[in-house]
């Protein structure tokens, strides 16, 4: 499961961001809303609360001026929201999940939850029409270094054209299996990025995002391209990986590493008719190397044929 941290200043437009992603079914945990939910439903954290920062709760804005009793809150508080984002993510079953937080990137307790960052900027101007109390919580906040970030976010036009951009962005992360590649004796799978003059083909590792240049020599298959046999007749890749994914109800995948029986058995639950005289074990412990790198690296929403046909028209 990816993790994607978005944040930005005050009044940047990351709610608006996370709202639109919430609306296309994606499960989108908001920091501020559940650490709110927090002290009501962690026993006594209102208290420990109290003793750290040393006034009533119900004074509890002072941190936004004070920020020795701000560092003295996150202590208390910051544990508690990570364990609650832990427990919240491990129930989520979708490829990708995203944390909403203005302040996650500056907190080292934070640092190792999330793979990716979007940044969601806009112009002062806008930030401080949209909410009067920008400028008081500004040196409060720490601006955030735009190289932190994986991808960068402008909202300085309308929401319409906020929500263009989400789409975009929604889109380059299904995974297109007909730019996905398997290259002999090559460990991992590789992203087609272009063709180079003497048509070499350069790809990007999923692993790690290496770039290596495969001559005209190498032997290169798309994922897209490959099928298994069965009872009924080739069944395509793409929907083994679905039939694995939905086999396993959430449950990690074995690895190519794993026991015989444990690998067979799987694939009896997820592709019963296959044919074993044609698609031996060999062949399974490949797909499973397969399926746990694109579960670690990209996703499982895999864009549609017709998608694929749509994009191949534009390009030409």
């Amino acid at each position: 499961m990816k993790t994607v941290l978005v944040t930005g200043g005050i009044a940047s437009g990351k709610s608006e961001v996370c709202r639109y992603l919430a609306s296309k079914g994606f499960p989108v945990y908001d920091s501020d809303s559940r650490t709110k939910a927090l002290y009501s439903s962690v026993p006594g954290l209102k208290n420990r609360v109290e003793e750290a920062i040393g006034v009533p709760f119900k004074e509890i804005a002072v941190i936004f001026e004070d920020a020795e009793k701000r560092a003295a809150l996150e202590t208390v508080v910051y544990p508690e929201v990570l364990k609650d984002f832990s427990a919240w993510r491990d129930s989520q079953t979708a490829d990708t999940v995203f944390f909403e937080s203005a302040i996650a990137l500056d907190k080292p307790i934070f640092a190792s939850l999330w793979d990716e960052v979007w940044l969601v900027q806009a112009p002062l101007a806008g930030r401080l029409s949209r909410n009067p109390a920008t400028a008081a919580r500004l040196s409060a906040q720490k601006e955030i270094d735009p190289s932190q970030a994986d991808v960068i976010i402008e909202n300085d036009s309308s929401i319409e054209e906020l929500h263009k951009k989400l789409d975009n962005l929604i889109n380059e992360m299904k995974t297109d299996l007909s730019k996905i590649m398997s290259v002999a004796g090559k460990h991992g799978l590789y992203k087609f990025i272009a063709l180079s003059r003497n048509n070499s083909a350069i790809g990007e590792a999923l692993s790690d995002g290496h770039r290596t240049v495969f001559d005209a020599h190498s032997r290169i298959t798309t994922l897209a391209d490959i099928a298994i046999y069965t009872d009924e007749g080739e069944f395509k890749l793409k929907d083994v990986f679905l039939s694995i994914n939905k086999a396993l109800e959430g449950k990690e995948a074995p690895t190519s590493k794993s026991g015989e029986v444990e690998i067979k058995a799987l694939f009896d639950k997820a592709v019963p008719n296959y044919d074993p005289d044609r698609f031996y074990f060999s062949h399974m412990k490949k797909i499973l190397d397969w399926y746990n790198e694109l579960a670690q690296f990209a996703s499982f929403d895999f864009v549609e044929e017709e998608e694929e046909a749509a994009e191949e028209s534009a390009e030409a």
